[in-house]
């Protein structure tokens, strides 16, 4: 155990955290896997069976819940050299109609909960001087739609605590990036958390967000699974010096830089005509 990685995953029940855990586990890492719900785990306890992985129950929203999980870890390897923060959700619906409850709740596990377990990890790392923290962002951090604004504002703050991140643990030998999926076929678009309004057939937006939910879950449907993301991060964890930014997918790599040409006013007119497609 001495000689082996370690590494903390959150929202591992599916997806990208789900594959992470059994590809780094596979390269010999000691993951520990975390998850809100440990009913959940059937499906993962299956699929590492006879690999160093360790299931936990980690609700990133719970202020203490971080603390005591990074607690157990270090009191039993005495170390954690990766952090891989996956655990969040995508709101759905227009902004003007989520409730305060329903914006805090988005912030609460993909903003909070991220810094939450980040901050309880720190001082483990700091104290050997090494680690790696990755930020599971979004190509929704970098552009924004409509439907999915309360969720890009989040992936936005992960950007920029990133930024801020990477430039104070830097004297510590401890490196911050951030992952960026573009479209990505795993259950994260069919878990989405629909506004109450929408839900309920309430929204004033109801026609075009039943249009844009359609195309997007269509969109994920035929892109690549969690592996492009998890070749991303084995990029990331494999790099001498670790960039900020590592996007995962054809999309999240050129749409940002097609967009960094553009001026606002033909941005602002090309959203305008793909807008066009959920209004008819």
């Amino acid at each position: 155990m001495e000689n082996r990685s370690v590494a903390l995953i959150t929202g591992c029940s599916t997806g990208i955290g789900f594959e992470a855990s059994l590809v780094l586990a596979r390269r010999g890492y000691l993951v520990f896997a975390t998850m809100r719900d440990i009913k959940k785990a059937g499906y993962l306890r299956k699929a590492v069976k006879g690999l160093p992985v360790e299931i936990l129950p980690l609700d990133v929203d719970q202020p203490l819940a971080a603390r005591k999980i990074v607690s157990a870890i270090a009191r039993k390897t005495g170390r954690i050299d990766v952090l891989i923060n996956n655990a969040g959700f995508g709101a759905f619906g227009m902004l003007e109609e989520f409730t305060d409850a329903e914006i805090k709740a988005q912030y609460e596990t993909n903003v909070f909960g991220l810094m939450r377990v980040t901050n309880a990890v720190l001082p483990v790392m700091r104290a050997r001087k090494s680690g790696r923290i990755l930020h599971i962002g979004s190509l929704a951090g970098k552009m924004t739609f409509a439907g999915i604004g309360l969720y890009c504002s989040s992936k936005y703050a992960v950007e920029a605590l990133t930024e801020a991140m990477r430039t104070e643990v830097r004297p510590f030998n401890i490196e911050v990036a951030v992952i960026e999926p573009g479209s990505t076929n795993t259950p994260f678009k069919r878990n989405r958390h629909l506004s109450q309004k929408y839900q309920q057939g309430r929204s004033d937006y109801q026609s075009v967000l039943e249009k844009i939910l359609a195309y997007g879950n269509a969109q994920s449907q035929k892109a690549p699974g969690a592996e492009q993301v998890v070749a991303a991060i084995l990029k990331a964890l494999g790099s001498r010096r670790m960039a900020v930014r590592y996007p995962a997918g054809f999309d999240a790599t050129w749409f940002p830089i097609a967009r960094w040409f553009l001026s606002d006013g033909v941005y602002d007119w090309v959203l305008k005509r793909m807008f066009r497609r959920f209004e008819s």
